[in-house]
This record gives C-alpha cells, sequence and structure tokens, in this order.
C-alpha cells in the first residue's frame, strides 16, 4: 500500500465556511486523517442553498472531501474534556474562529499545548490572532477583498470596483496556513517542539499584491482599475472576437512578432511605435484598438488555433461548462466522482500532483458520521460510554 506524503499526520479540523474547510481538505488530499470537528448542529454551510446531494449543500461538499467528521459540544465540560483527549493523539489543531472565540472555548494554542507539546495550532482570521487593532468583529472575505486593496483595482476603470469570482482571501489564507503547518511538521521533526501558526486573511491579500503594491510604495502613484489589461505588458488583456473574448498575452516581442502575422498586419512588427515592449506601453490604446478591431473579424475558436499554432499565449474566455470540459483539465483528473448515499457527487481534483501520492477520494462526511470509530480508537472508550455521551447531548 502507498504511503502518501502526510500519511500518519492527524488533524482536529475545528474550522467552518471557506477558509479553513479548503485548507484542511488539501492537507486530507495529501494523505493527512482529517477529523472535523463540528457542533452538534453542524457546519451551517451543510444548509447554504441552492444545490443540495444527499442532504447535504454542494457548498458543503466543495470544501469537505477526504475528511471524517465527528460532532461534540466543545461548550459542555465532558465535549471539552472529550476534546483534549483527542488532542494527545493528533498532530494538528486547525481553526478559523474569530479572533478570540478559540480562547473562550480553550482550544487555543496555550490551552492545548498542554495536553500534547508537540500539538501544532494554525489559526486562520482576518486580522491575525494577536493584533492589537482588531476590535474583535466578524469579517468575510467581501470585507478583506475591499480593504485589502484588491476590490479597488478589479473592474473596468468607468465602472465601480467589481468582486473576484473566486474568494481569494479566504483561499489564498487557506494556502498559507498549510505552508505553515507543513513548515511546522519540519521544524518539530528537527525540534520535537510544536508551535502556533498565525495566518491573516487581509495579510495573505494583501502579499498577493506582489509588484502592484511596491510600484506604489515606490512611487506613490495609486494604481487604477484597468480591467484585464497589465500595468506594464501590452498587450495583456482579453479582446472581444465575433463569438466569445479572447485573452492574448505578448510579454515578450518574439510574441509581439508572432501576434502581428496572425492579425495579417506584420508592418506593425517592425513599426518603431511598437516593435518593442516600451514602445507598446507608450502607444497602448493605439495597439488595443487596431487589435480589437482585426479580432472582430474571426470566430475566438479560430483565432485560438491560429494562435497556439503560432505558439501565442492565449485562451478562450471559458463559461463554466466549457472550463470545466477543457481538456487540458481532465486530463490531470480535476474532476473527479464520489459516491454517498446511493447519489453520484462530482468534485474538484486536488491540484497538487506528486509521483508518491495515490489520489483516493472520499465523499465528504455526513454530520457526525465517524464520531463512534474516533472515540473508540482515539479516545480508548467503549459502545456503552459513547452511548451515555449521545444521550447527554455531549455527542451527536
Amino acid at each position: 500500500m502507498r504511503v502518501n506524503a502526510l500519511s500518519g499526520v492527524k488533524v482536529l479540523d475545528l474550522s467552518t465556511m471557506m477558509a479553513g474547510p479548503f485548507g484542511a481538505m488539501m492537507l486530507a488530499d495529501l494523505g493527512a486523517e482529517v477529523i472535523k470537528v463540528e457542533t452538534i448542529d453542524g457546519d451551517g454551510t451543510r444548509a447554504f442553498q441552492p444545490h443540495f446531494k444527499d442532504g447535504d449543500s454542494l457548498y458543503y461538499h466543495s470544501l469537505n472531501r477526504n475528511k471524517k467528521s465527528i460532532a461534540i459540544d466543545l461548550k459542555s465540560e465532558k465535549g471539552l474534556a472529550l476534546f483534549y483527549e483527542l488532542v494527545r493523539k493528533v498532530d494538528v489543531v486547525w481553526d478559523n474562529y474569530r479572533a478570540g472565540v478559540k480562547e473562550k472555548l480553550k482550544v487555543d494554542y496555550d490551552s492545548v499545548v498542554k495536553y500534547n507539546p508537540g500539538i501544532i495550532s494554525c489559526s486562520i482570521t482576518a486580522f491575525g490572532t494577536d493584533n492589537p487593532h482588531d476590535d474583535d468583529q466578524p469579517s468575510f472575505d467581501l470585507c478583506v477583498q475591499a480593504m485589502s486593496g484588491v476590490l479597488g483595482m478589479t473592474g473596468e476603470p468607468d465602472r465601480p470596483p467589481v468582486k473576484m469570482g473566486v474568494p481569494m482571501g479566504d483561499l489564498g489564507s487557506g494556502w498559507y496556513g498549510v505552508v505553515g503547518v507543513l513548515a511546522a511538521l519540519f521544524a518539530r521533526g528537527r525540534t520535537g517542539k510544536g508551535q502556533k501558526v498565525d495566518v491573516a486573511m487581509l495579510d495573505g491579500l494583501v502579499s498577493l499584491h506582489t509588484y502592484e503594491a511596491v510600484y506604489y510604495l515606490n512611487s506613490g502613484v495609486v494604481p487604477n482599475r484597468i480591467g484585464t489589461a497589465h500595468r506594464s505588458v501590452v498587450p495583456y488583456q482579453i479582446f472581444p472576437t465575433k463569438s466569445i473574448y479572447i485573452a492574448i498575452v505578448g510579454t515578450i516581442d518574439k510574441f509581439w512578432v508572432s501576434i502581428c502575422n496572425v492579425l495579417g498586419i506584420p508592418e506593425w512588427a517592425t513599426d518603431e511605435r511598437f516593435k518593442t515592449l516600451d514602445g507598446r506601453f507608450r502607444n497602448r490604446e493605439m495597439v488595443v484598438a487596431k487589435m480589437s478591431e482585426k479580432l472582430m473579424e474571426r470566430d475566438c475558436e479560430e483565432w485560438v488555433k491560429e494562435f497556439r499554432k503560432a505558439k501565442v499565449p492565449c485562451g478562450p474566455v471559458n463559461p463554466m461548462d466549457k472550463a470545466l470540459n477543457e481538456p487540458l483539465l481532465l486530463a490531470r483528473d480535476m474532476v473527479v466522482e464520489v459516491e454517498r448515499g446511493g447519489e453520484t457527487i462530482k468534485l474538484l481534483g486536488n491540484p497538487v500532483k506528486m509521483s508518491g501520492n495515490e489520489e483516493v477520494y472520499s465523499a465528504p462526511p455526513r454530520l457526525g458520521e465517524n464520531t463512534d470509530e474516533i472515540l473508540s480508537r482515539m479516545a480508548g472508550l467503549g459502545a456503552e460510554d459513547i452511548a451515555k455521551l449521545r444521550q447527554e447531548s455531549v455527542i451527536k
């Protein structure tokens, strides 16, 4: 039997909504045993509209594959004691509670390290667990996109700001949490000590600004909204065609020569105004206008074939149905199927491909599906003990 990269690593996943569950799912995909610790009522996303399979929302399904579920009332004395028993047997406690909540629940690093000196505690919050300016307010991806400056840069110049199509504040912080946990596991292998990993959504999203932020910090020029265009490179944006939009990138002069040849304007490749990246940057409006005019002469599919033949970076602006049927994606098993309750559920696959990892997908767990097994195996409880706890509503 193949041993995956994180086989043997055990994670207690206390998270809900998006950021935490997404990152914990990545750990599960890499082989960790991820135990989703839910309240008696369960993760609220199980009820998110509008699509459901086998009683749970597809929102929930999209973020919880390859996990197990145990339902415990952590606010009860017995429930918390059970949790601490599990802490003794795991490597990571993972959460995305609002700042201050985990301390009230007594599941923060300072609380759990008493039961397991090697524990790694990863917390994802909006602004950090020790930010002196955080007034303990709830926050979500849209709020962080707004505060980070991302929302202010996204959209067309003459239109209102536009939310990113995917919640990068959530997803990015989930990935940063994974990076932190992997680094902490590596460090523990050398020192034997665990540590606290503190990830703020705002920090993570701002870090993704890269050159845009550095441009501002060193020039004082506040970046404006430029749609799909690039601040420094021309052409680098989407263009209309007779059918759907097409994305075209000309980062180097070699690409520009090929673009001109495909468009039937070879003279523009040697024109002093456009033949260099600097010239195209200075004459952006003329370049974009001419390319838009020429690209309207044919369908996107025809242009993609011609540009790809000429090795020009390009791609159709696919709607979701075409994107998820893209042969380049399907060839890498990025759409998978699992069975639950007699229903087939289609999910996205793991984007991290490793030669030593076997890609196996299990359906997202029902609420408390693994409670008995986990408490028996990891807390040493017998069937009668478990039944009594269930009667007392400590577990579900």
